[in-house]
């Protein structure tokens, strides 16, 4: 939100973003965190706060938390964990439908657990090293591959996603997948012989869905086990910039290109296709 800016002049206004950060003794700037319980997963900005009210209005809920949990690297999904009302049966899924009708799908936990009671610090806080680690919604439970092509879609999920077992109806975001990751699963699907485009996997998000609309090439491409290793002469950008001086054990180029007047996005989407 926006607050009064003390280094500016009367009115002037600056945005404080919640995060917190100080200055360290060597003037470098540490980021340490957030003010509140807003985190970024698939993408989006989430209030955990705000899933923890909705699922708290279920009468079966007498206790709840919610966290994100990064189980597998570079995988974030969102877990709930629930203390159940007395009296009331624990239903993983009827809960995570209650959520989801009132808070869109990327903010539904993909795995809501049980609890006897929350751990909590001494000092009274939530002591989310103690949260055992869930199983996540679909994990395999659902109906087995029945052909080749859902088959070997389940495969690709389970190893990006970093799950067990995958069923054809399986959703790839309730995994805990991303636009980035949804890259690496078009990738991998063409080099074993399946054809579609990251749009695909955000309108057919199952197995058996993408295994529907995918089309196939010609045998599966191949790489030399040895492609990629030994020495790389270098680029003209790199020997500039060792010519400047200092670290180059990091370092990117960026290029604004300009496209024709004619171009099409089918025809942008084609050529991006191409290079995966």
């Amino acid at each position: 939100r926006f607050v009064a800016d003390p280094y500016g002049p009367a009115g002037s206004r600056m945005y404080r973003t919640g995060d917190v950060a100080r200055w360290s003794r060597t003037g470098e700037l540490e980021y340490l965190g957030r003010s509140d319980d807003q985190v970024k997963v698939r993408g989006f900005r989430i209030e955990l706060g705000e899933i923890e009210t909705v699922l708290a209005t279920h009468p079966s809920v007498a206790q709840n938390a919610v966290v994100v949990r990064e189980d597998s690297p570079g995988i974030k999904r969102l877990a709930a964990y629930v203390v159940p009302a007395a009296g009331t049966v624990f239903d993983a899924e009827a809960l995570r439908a209650h959520i989801g009708a009132t808070l869109p799908d990327y903010m539904v936990p993909a795995a809501v657990v049980a609890l006897d009671s929350l751990p909590l610090t001494v000092n009274g806080k939530l002591d989310r090293k103690q949260l055992p680690a869930p199983e996540y919604a679909g994990a395999g439970r659902g109906r087995a591959p029945r052909n080749e092509r859902e088959e070997l879609l389940c495969g690709i999920y389970a190893e990006l996603l970093g799950v067990a077992s995958v069923s054809v109806e399986d959703s790839f975001f309730e995994l805990g997948g991303d636009s980035i990751v949804s890259i690496q699963l078009v990738s991998r699907a063409r080099r074993a012989g399946l054809v579609f485009t990251a749009r695909e996997v955000f309108e057919h998000r199952t197995p058996e869905a993408l295994a529907a609309v995918a089309t196939s090439v010609s045998g599966a491409s191949t790489e030399d086990p040895k492609a990629g290793l030994g020495q790389v002469a270098q680029t003209p950008i790199v020997g500039w910039l060792r010519e400047l001086g200092g670290p180059v054990d990091g370092f990117h180029q960026a290029m604004l290109l300009q496209a024709p007047a004619d171009a099409t996005f089918e025809g942008l989407q084609a050529a991006v296709q191409a290079l995966l």
